[in-house]
């Protein structure tokens, strides 16, 4: 099989996976409190999703470099896609922990295994956009599921769940055929910190950024839009606008990545993005929140696909795997810490805190950048 169609698999089984989680994942909260569950115990499961998620990237990571990463990918879809089986059967509240924590440890094993497999995998020329490609699926797959999960489940309360099921087992069943073995890259055990350097420092920030900002924003945002007027109908049309801005954005910025170098492609991005968040409390109007919502998804959309091709860089083909899932428990580490941040802010500094707040975040993030040596991509930029 060539290259070019390998990539395809991998891309074509993340659409899937995603679409699988789009199509629930709006719908849990529904089905917890029909179960009886208030809104904190609701939001208790959800956190769990998460938590698991940061636990599971290490083992994940120690997995793929051992075994490599197609095995731990399969392996990844199944245990997820039967997490969400369990979301239709299941009755008692706190067997949703349970679930979610399986679903987390499942999406942990997914997303790893697939970033070291596109990293591995990629020339450095290229490693941006490959990444950008993997971004870009995994916004498609996400933005069509929930539409189809809500038809599903105006049919039967049940059927998102078990399209959510076969969706997993196909996107495995694409991976099994069609992407290729790999090889186990680690003749030997080693503790996962021990491939952390100075070079992974700046990919490792983004990755707990961009979780901090997706988590907060897709939390909070809308209590914001509520409390200076927006209303509903355009409170949705906002939150398409970052979606739209985010995946109109990915192939572009991988390309310039991989163009003009990925260091200085990231620090334009995310001054440019310190910027946009400055000014979103300036105005309330609702056409300026669109066109800084799709601003906001565009630049914001740049940490992950760039980070990661940063990380693929950084550090040795077999150590990709433990590299990996560094990046992956910044991630998680700044999805379960951003909206407690953020609430915490608006909460004592007032509501525009909500953008005050990763405004300086970013700017930091800036400032980290442009005293980070950025001469390992000479070679090839």
């Amino acid at each position: 099989m060539s290259k070019a169609k390998a990539f395809w698999a991998i891309y074509t089984s993340v659409a899937i996976s995603y679409l699988g989680v789009g199509l629930v994942a709006p719908l849990i909260a529904i089905v917890l409190a029909e179960r009886g569950a208030n809104s904190f115990l609701v939001g208790l499961v959800g956190t769990t999703m998460f938590a698991a998620f940061t636990l599971a990237s290490f083992p994940a990571g120690a997995a793929t470099d051992r075994i490599g990463p197609k095995p731990v990918l399969i392996g990844g879809l199944v245990v997820y896609g039967v997490s969400i089986l369990a979301f239709a059967v299941i009755r008692d509240v706190w067997l949703f922990f349970f679930a979610r924590a399986i679903e987390g440890a499942g999406a942990a094993a997914i997303s790893v295994a697939t970033e070291t497999m596109i990293s591995q995998m990629s020339e450095p020329h290229e490693r941006a956009r490959r990444m950008s490609y993997y971004a870009l699926s995994v916004g498609l797959g996400w933005a069509a599921g929930p539409m189809t999960g809500v038809l599903l489940f105006g049919i039967g309360q049940e059927l998102p769940f078990y399209g959510g099921f076969a969706f997993s087992l196909a996107a495995a069943l694409l991976a099994l055929l069609f992407i290729p073995a790999s090889t186990s890259n680690s003749q030997r055990e080693e503790k996962i910190l021990s491939v952390f350097s100075a070079r992974l420092v700046s990919p490792i920030a983004a990755g707990a950024l961009y979780g901090y900002l997706m988590s907060s924003m897709v939390t909070l945002f809308p209590l914001y839009l509520k409390a200076i007027n927006i209303e509903e109908k355009k409170m949705g049309s906002i939150v398409t606008a970052v979606i739209i801005g985010t995946l109109m954005s990915q192939v572009p910025i991988g390309r310039a990545a991989d163009r003009f170098g990925k260091h200085r492609t990231l620090l334009i991005c995310s001054v440019a993005l310190a910027v946009v968040f400055a000014l979103m409390p300036v105005r309330s109007e609702w056409g300026f929140f669109i066109a800084s919502a799709a601003l906001l998804g565009a630049l914001a959309g740049s940490l992950y696909p760039i980070g990661l091709s940063m990380i693929g860089g950084a550090v040795s083909s077999e150590r990709l795997g433990a590299a990996t899932s560094l990046f992956s428990l910044a991630f998680g580490v700044g999805s379960l810490t951003g909206p407690a941040l953020s609430g915490f802010a608006m909460n004592h500094l007032g509501d525009k805190w909500l953008f005050y707040l990763p405004a300086g975040l970013t700017a930091a993030f800036c400032l980290l950048l442009a005293n980070t040596d950025d001469r390992e991509e000479a070679a090839s930029v």
